[in-house]
This record gives structure tokens, sequence and C-alpha cells, in this order.
């Protein structure tokens, strides 16, 4: 079919390439995914390719974030000769989870109808990283309720706290000992 055929002219992985061919398995979404390093060059091919093609690109919209560019093969390849910049491509089958890192710059097509559900994850090793990611959300005017998006001010506060209690504890525990 003509959807096969659209998965089978992408760069998969043997794997991949052996759940195309299985009966039992139905693919749903072609996905691809860029690594959040390579976000500022991204833009600038965005830019350059909307030059190219007449288009403008509004002052105050970030063209990955306002989502209306899919990159064909052809830019995708374009984007790699000229930039460097890597997709990863997946396939995801009935039934499948894809997880991203935050953050990351993806597109994905849907060639079923599907129910997309998105969880953010936030940790206190990775807080910087999603404060520059909280920074990028609010430059970005397609982007509603970014400040409580990630929560980083509610995640910086209970991390500190938890630090304070356990230095306290510490201190006690050492004046404990030096009493003794």
């Amino acid at each position: 079919s003509g959807v096969l055929k659209k998965f089978e002219e992408e760069e998969l992985d043997e794997s991949l390439r052996k759940r195309l061919k299985d009966a039992n398995e139905v693919p749903g979404s072609l996905w691809h995914i860029y690594e959040t390093r390579d976000a500022d060059k991204i833009r600038e091919f965005l830019h350059k390719a909307a030059k190219e093609q007449c288009l403008e690109i509004l002052p105050d919209h970030d063209p990955i974030r306002d989502q209306n560019w899919y990159l064909s093969k052809k830019l995708r390849h374009s984007l790699l000769e000229d930039y460097g910049v890597k997709s990863y491509t997946i396939v995801q089958f009935l039934g499948d989870a894809v997880i991203l890192p935050a953050g990351a710059i993806y597109q994905v097509q849907n060639f079923h109808s599907c129910i997309q559900v998105t969880q953010d994850f936030v940790s206190p090793e990775h807080l910087v990283h999603s404060f520059h990611l909280t920074q990028e959300l609010r430059l970005s005017n397609e982007e509603t309720n970014y400040d409580d998006k990630l929560q980083v001010k509610n995640i910086l506060y209970h991390s500190v706290k938890e630090m304070v209690r356990a230095l306290k504890i510490h201190d006690e525990e050492m004046e404990e000992m030096d009493e003794s």
C-alpha cells in the first residue's frame, strides 16, 4: 500500500524494517527526532528555506515551535548536508509509546487516527536544561501558560528545601558526635 511505501522510502534500522514486513504489525506514525543542541542550526535552516520559498517567518515566531514546517526527505537531506544536523527516524506501530528527551525537536506524521498523550517529567538533576527550555518557550508566542509548563521554580524551591533539611540533620549528627 501507499503507506507502507512511504515507510520503506525512509532510512530505517533493520529491526523497524522487519516489523514493517510483519503482517501483525500496523505502522501508525513516522517520527523524525533531532537533538536539542541542534535547535539553532535548525532555526537557521528554516529561515533560509523560508527565504528560498518566498515565505515570511514573523520576527516573534519560532519556526520550530510554530509547527508550520514539515521537513520532507529532501529538506532533511539538505539539513544534514548543509548544517550537519542528523534526524533519527522512528516508525511508531500501533500500541507503541515514544519517549522523547525534554525539549527534543521532532516532527510526526500520523497515518491512522490517534490520540497523543504528553507527560512532562523534570528532575532536579536537569534543572538548568529545564530552565533554558522554559525561557525558550517563554519567547515563543505559540506557547501559552509557559510559566507553569515545567514548574522549574517549584522544583528548585523543593530541591533547596530538601538540601537545607539534609544539612541540618548532618549538622545535628556532627554536634552529637562532638559532644560524646
